[in-house]
């Protein structure tokens, strides 16, 4: 009677790194970005916008708060009014059925271009998600980067 009992100690000891291994997350899942300039192309030496558009994969939804931050660390000559963009809420949210958005506002900045050609922001985005199917939720980063164009 004692052998099946030592056994199954001895499997639960065996598994239970395995176990605690699974209950670990995994890579935060990729966002995928859609970017707007305005006006298209935009012009060297005169003020526009870059909105973008954060789209999650199915079945992640995003959380307004903390929301959602970008933040740009090399404008690779474009200058920037403000280097980063929000959107969300930085208030606590009580109620759960409101923690994640129903609609993503594009994240916006201001920028002017210092001369014609090609360029690209480069940055990192913030944001917490959260699985639909399991409920599990995290904070992540992701390096972004934001190709521009502007003409003279």
């Amino acid at each position: 009677m004692r052998r099946p009992a030592l056994a199954a100690a001895a499997l639960a000891a065996a598994l239970a790194p395995q176990a605690a291994l699974a209950l670990k997350p995994g890579p935060a899942p990729e966002m995928k970005l859609a970017v707007a300039q305005a006006p298209d192309p935009l012009k060297a030496g005169q003020a526009g916008v870059v909105r973008v558009t954060v789209q999650p994969p199915e079945g992640i939804t995003l959380n307004r708060y903390p929301g959602i931050t970008l933040t740009i660390e090399k404008a690779g000559g474009v200058a920037l009014e403000k280097a980063e963009a929000f959107v969300g809420t930085k208030t606590p949210i009580d109620d759960p059925a409101e923690f994640a958005f129903k609609k993503i506002d594009p994240l916006e900045l201001k920028v002017t271009p210092a001369r014609a050609g090609s360029t690209e922001l480069e940055g990192t985005m913030i944001f917490t998600y959260c699985v639909k199917a399991s409920g599990f939720c995290a904070p992540a980063k992701q390096k972004v980067k934001i190709a521009l164009t502007a003409v003279r």
